[in-house]
């Protein structure tokens, strides 16, 4: 993939970090022909230059089948023109609306397409000096989700930092999802969420992880923390990992007990007394009892939940055989 790039030893690309929080939706492999066009961006370009694209290279990285009439790719081109993103400046105040490309020419008898970005990304694509992120393409373009590519590129923003809390809101925005997809939190979570974080840990040389940030029980924003690994330090770095996700397990239980109008103190005590996984499963019981509107004490049904050991499935709506 991307083996004829002009400069082979070309490893990383940059963009300004307003582009970087810029709101758009692409393809993964629509994200794949932007990639190779900001690797032919050199760090003394002035303006936006036409890159030549052999179509052979372009269908094998895109993984398209090319036929005798392109169709597949003049789709992928066509759409990358369509797609508008939105670049907010909080400094000016202004809100920039802009597509990826100008144009995209189709030679046939040359076997290529030549590409140029549109002129509105100048300034967040050259001449950089300050406020960009620096995005190593080998670890991206193992990447097979979308989100994250997005995610991996928004936690790359704070990489110096190691942390970044992003709110639902804005993740869902800087994903370019929709408003109706994954609407339900656990299905964001399986499937953008989730998948992100194995799909970063498992293919490059950076490990995250998040925790859930929640509003009257409601999760309104994830805190994620994002490390560069040390391959000298992993078994030491494995042992730091387990110990922190053991304490911020505990606490993530602790806060949910005193949402139930125990305190800090009590419900520590429950932790000592009992396993994690029986309090868990108390919690899930109670939760759904709630949902049905059967609960007129949620604090004493979950003490009684927890002592004896209430499982969830007892509690969920049995689905009628057919």
């Amino acid at each position: 993939m991307f083996n004829r790039l002009k400069d082979e030893s070309v490893k990383f690309v940059v963009k300004s970090n307003a582009l970087v929080e810029a709101r758009y939706r692409l393809s993964l492999q629509e994200s794949q022909v932007i990639l190779w066009l900001l690797t032919q961006i050199r760090s003394n370009d002035e303006d936006f230059k036409s890159h030549r694209l052999e179509i052979a290279d372009f269908a094998q990285f895109t993984q398209v089948e090319i036929g005798n009439r392109y169709s597949e790719l003049r789709k992928i081109t066509r759409k990358l023109m369509q797609r508008v993103m939105e670049i907010y400046d909080p400094k000016n105040q202004d809100l920039l609306q802009v597509s990826w490309l100008s144009s995209a020419r189709y030679q046939y008898k040359r076997g290529c397409v030549i590409l140029k970005f549109d002129p509105g990304l100048k300034p967040y694509l050259l001449q950089l000096k300050s406020h960009f992120t620096k995005i190593n393409i080998v670890d991206t373009l193992k990447l097979k989700s979308i989100y994250a590519v997005r995610i991996f590129e928004l936690l790359l923003q704070y990489s110096s930092i190691g942390l970044r809390e992003i709110s639902l809101n804005n993740l869902r925005a800087y994903c370019g999802i929709l408003e109706k997809e994954y609407a339900d939190y656990f299905d964001l979570k399986r499937y953008v969420i989730e998948r992100a974080k194995i799909e970063i840990n498992n293919k490059t040389e950076y490990e995250i992880d998040y925790i859930e940030i929640k509003e009257s029980r409601k999760v309104v924003a994830i805190e994620w923390t994002i490390n560069k690994r040390n391959l000298d330090k992993e078994n030491q770095s494995h042992q730091i990992k387990s110990l922190h996700k053991e304490y911020r397990s505990d606490l993530a239980l602790i806060e949910s007990i005193v949402e139930y109008g125990y305190s800090k103190s009590h419900a520590k005590k429950f932790l000592k007394d009992y396993d994690e996984d029986v309090i868990k499963q108390a919690l899930q019981a109670v939760d759904i009892q709630i949902s049905k509107n059967q609960v007129k004490n949620p604090k004493a049904m979950l003490r009684t939940a927890i002592t004896e050991q209430w499982k969830p499935d007892v509690y969920k709506p049995k689905r009628k055989s057919t």
